[in-house]
């Protein structure tokens, strides 16, 4: 993020600095998880599009209230790299709780993570014709209680985080493509036939 994007978050309370690293604040980052909550509790689809920008750059505009005033300068910078900033602050909130490390250039998914969610994946039971929304929603499930098991075991003090980061880690799978590659698995799963036993 440019230096006076920066400068504009860190003097209205938006972002903190952790090192080197510019992070959302707690209280942004705060709002931000009651809106996921809010998401699911209206039951809506895991995966819509860019919704945790748009939730992102909402919470941040309501904490801004009327101080939106700024110059153009800090205002467009602040704004234009806020997706990125969310994306540093969710990587570090799931490396926290086990879910994930960040690397320099890349989140590496938890492989024991992995592991529960698709063992957890193979037993989510599909009929045929299933629209991929289900699909998404019943393995959102999975993933979903997983995370706050591992909320509750590694970082019991952020687990009001946990919907947030279920989200995150879900949407973060099915842009890297390890998502569809689940669904796939389950859908060929569900159309093989049961086996008999011969005995």
């Amino acid at each position: 993020m440019h230096p006076s994007g920066i400068q504009f978050g860190l003097s209205r309370g938006l972002l903190q600095l952790r090192g080197e690293e510019v992070l959302l604040s707690d209280q942004l980052l705060d709002a931000i998880s009651l809106e996921a909550q809010l998401h699911l509790h209206l039951g809506s689809p895991p995966i819509d599009g860019n919704f945790l920008v748009d939730i992102t750059v909402r919470a941040a505009q309501n904490a801004l209230g009327n101080q939106q005033e700024g110059r153009r300068q800090e205002v467009a910078p602040f704004f234009a790299n806020l997706n990125r900033t969310m994306y540093y602050t969710l990587c570090r909130v799931a490396e926290r709780a086990g879910l994930a490390r960040k690397e320099p250039r890349r989140l590496i998914t938890d492989p024991e993570f992995w592991d529960e969610f698709s063992n957890g994946a193979v037993d989510v039971k599909i009929k045929p014709g299933k629209s991929i929304a289900k699909l998404q929603k019943s393995l959102f499930k999975v993933c979903h209680e997983i995370v706050k098991k591992r909320y509750a075991e590694n970082d019991p003090d952020n687990a009001r985080h946990a919907d947030l980061i279920a989200l995150f880690m879900f949407n973060f799978w099915n842009a890297t493509g390890l998502l569809p590659m689940a669904q796939a698995v389950v859908i060929l799963g569900s159309n093989l036939p049961e086996s008999s036993n011969t005995n």
